[in-house]
């Protein structure tokens, strides 16, 4: 039994927060609003809390002060919103910032008065904070790539280390910023073509993965900053579009993070492993430790760590490492069916215990803690229930609340998230999630399909999802598949989706869509299919490909011709070796022409026979505009049935909450209109075509 005590709540942001929900499903605005806390962290010394909080419909940052008990804003945002942020010294928090959907970074740092405000890193545009004190418009098409943190060197009281991009080339040099008075200098000059950095505890930079796409992928080591490069590992060049963004071709090893004793490192291997494993490594003698994880069925680590944008998240995340705070690796973390953490550390095991034990019904973690571990900041969170933050003291082994995330959401109210698993037509396993609306059975109800994007990298996870919740709150069953290509389940399962576009990684959707058919949860008359980025793609395949499965379809931001995702769009061609790499995966327009042509949407408009909702932002810098431009005048020159939404100042995804709430009213306002079909508009029980060849 848990030893833990619950004491009187700590902070209210609202006075509601503790309110009880209304009877009626929450409105969009209740379930798509900015989150009232987020990203709650524990300054080092313990004497501030921070959190990301919803100021002029954009996220800020705002403070408390424990000793005073004064709560301020630290930023002021009005047009775009504070993207994520970091302690990064005692009296020193960094912010990142977007600007208009371009996936361009400012960097800021300022004192946790809001004072001393530091542009680290320009915007097209900068913002005043609270006090006052912005630097004004940055001049015109003056701005730097995003910098990426490499260390934030904590034993010196002034700088942290950054890696500065050199234009489009994804080559940087190391270099060292005072983030107090922002003067920087060159710390290590890219002579190696490194593409990542990792330093030591000390801030000492000694690992480096290297390659220019024409060379093999070398790891490289040294023993101090002033000793050679030599090369510990290396890979063929087929690899390394995809080093760091999903699971290559071969197996490899990669390095993640020196241990405390500077030394050894923490290595995620697929060399004996298909799923991979967490091993040590001492690159003084090329001595490898022992295994100390593997799982069977998927990988150690958070791939979705690798698609966080903003520069602050940390490397040792994306392989699953948690060190407890001696710096000691405590536990590694690792998403099957849930969210699991195979603890190292028996103090930490025990801790986790007696959180668990003190809040049942939540998977619960440690969003934070100060440097001496004595006080954390935990999220308590579930598939039903977007989160609670508790302040726990472990001396007193007390937990008071914080605040929650989404104070007008009623747990009790929302959909249960199943993991599933189902046979494709090829006999492989697929795993997924069926989300149930609260108060029905599973029994012929209408439900809508949504394909995750990426696709390779990227999967589905179980907890709290706004967009599954909407969904099944209106009364829709929602299947979310994790298809072949896939990241997490292994380098076997990811590769078995390379250069399958409208191939086995559709199937795999079909097939899921058949599966709830036939176990009888899913109305066949009533399935639509709703995808973003590539899951864009998969409902227009969906909609061309097997008409008669589908009484709608949405698509969001998504591919609707590969013939110009391709080429680049506007007569852009990507170098010759990108294009090469990028063809390991992708269908090649020359070589694959034919079959390109056979599962391009946009080649087989005529055959759709739903009614569509499209999406899309004008600066959307991966699936760009075009694609919608060219999807809009065949879908006009065929007379099919369609509405469009499109944003000005938006990218990849809808970020502004205005934008967000007006396009989820659309898509109620649609899913109403056409999900309540009548009898015979889709033919009931029709079979699945099967392409030639299958």
């Amino acid at each position: 039994m848990s030893i833990l005590r619950l004491i009187p709540t700590l902070l209210l942001l609202a006075s509601g927060l503790l309110a009880a929900a209304p009877a009626q499903p929450p409105a969009i605005q209740d379930i798509f609003a900015d989150p009232e806390m987020q990203a709650v962290q524990i300054s080092p010394t313990g004497r501030y809390l921070t959190w990301l909080a919803p100021k002029n419909q954009r996220m800020n940052l705002a403070i408390l002060d424990r000793e005073t008990r004064k709560l301020r804003w630290l930023t002021d945002m009005k047009i775009e919103s504070v993207v994520s942020y970091v302690w990064a010294k005692p009296d020193r928090i960094l912010f990142a910032q977007q600007y208009g959907g371009r996936e361009q970074y400012g960097m800021f740092a300022c004192d946790p008065d809001g004072s001393n405000l530091l542009v680290i890193n320009k915007l097209e545009r900068v913002e005043a904070t609270a006090d006052g004190m912005g630097q004004g418009d940055a001049p015109s098409g003056e701005r730097d790539l995003p910098k990426t943190l490499v260390s934030l060197l904590p034993k010196d009281p002034d700088h942290i280390l950054m890696n500065r991009l050199r234009g489009n080339s994804g080559l940087g040099d190391v270099i060292k910023v005072n983030i107090r008075n922002g003067r920087e200098v060159v710390h290590e000059s890219n002579y190696i073509n490194a593409r990542v950095w990792i330093a030591d505890s000390a801030g000492n930079v000694r690992v480096a993965i290297c390659t220019d796409f024409t060379e093999p992928v070398r790891v490289k080591y040294r023993s101090s900053g002033k000793d050679e490069w030599r090369v510990i590992g290396e890979f063929s060049r087929e690899i390394s579009m995809f080093f760091e963004e999903a699971s290559p071709l071969e197996p490899h090893w990669r390095p993640s993070v020196f241990a405390k004793d500077g030394r050894t490192l923490y290595v995620k291997s697929f060399m004996e492993h298909d799923t991979a494993a967490i091993r040590t490594l001492d690159p003084e003698t090329g001595n490898w430790g022992p295994v100390l994880f593997h799982h069977p069925r998927v990988e150690p680590g958070d791939r979705l760590a690798n698609y966080r944008r903003g520069g602050l998240s940390s490397r040792a995340a994306v392989d699953g490492l948690i060190f407890n705070p001696a710096g000691e690796l405590a536990g590694i973390g690792f998403t099957d069916d849930y969210s699991e953490v195979k603890w190292l550390d028996p103090e930490m095991a025990k801790l986790a215990k007696d959180l668990d034990g003190a809040l049942p019904g939540t998977r619960n973690q440690i969003a934070s803690s100060t440097a001496d571990g004595k006080i954390m900041v935990i999220l308590a969170a579930s598939d039903r229930d977007p989160g609670t933050f508790y302040l726990f003291d472990r001396a007193k082994q007390e937990m008071s609340v914080i605040g929650r995330t989404r104070p007008k959401i009623d747990p009790a109210r929302m959909a249960e998230m199943r993991p599933i698993r189902f046979k494709a037509r090829d006999g492989l396993e697929i795993p997924g999630y069926i989300s149930v609306p609260a108060g029905k059975e599973l029994k012929k109800l209408p439900m809508i399909l949504i394909p995750h994007g990426g696709p390779y990298g990227p999967r589905d996870t179980w907890g709290w999802n706004e967009q599954i919740q909407f969904l099944a709150s209106r009364g829709y069953a929602v299947l979310q598949v994790n298809y072949r290509g896939s990241g997490g389940y292994g380098l076997s399962f990811q590769r078995g989706g390379y250069r399958e576009w409208g191939g086995k990684m559709q199937d795999d959707l079909t097939d899921g869509v058949r599966w709830c058919i036939e176990q009888g949860y899913a109305d066949p008359a009533r399935v639509g299919i709703f995808g973003a980025s590539y899951g864009g793609y998969a409902t227009m395949a969906a909609l061309t490909l097997t008409p008669d499965l589908f009484c709608l379809g949405i698509n969001y931001v998504g591919v609707a011709d590969l013939e110009l995702r391709a080429g680049g769009g506007r007569g852009f061609t990507p170098p010759r070796i990108l294009e090469e790499a990028r063809n390991i995966t992708n269908l090649d327009p020359v070589k694959d022409a034919d079959r390109m042509s056979a599962v391009n949407p946009i080649n087989h408009i005529p055959a759709i026979r739903a009614p569509l909702l499209a999406a899309y932002g004008k600066n959307d810098p991966r699936v760009r505009f075009d694609q919608w431009q060219k999807l809009e005048s065949r879908l006009k020159q065929h007379g099919k049935e369609f509405e469009a939404i499109i944003e000005e100042n938006e990218g990849h995804g809808f970020r502004k909450l205005e934008n967000k709430l007006a396009f989820y009213a659309k898509v109620e306002a649609f899913l109403d209109r056409n999900m309540n079909i009548p009898e015979g508009r889709v033919k009931v029980g029709t079979p699945v075509p099967v392409r030639s060849g299958d």
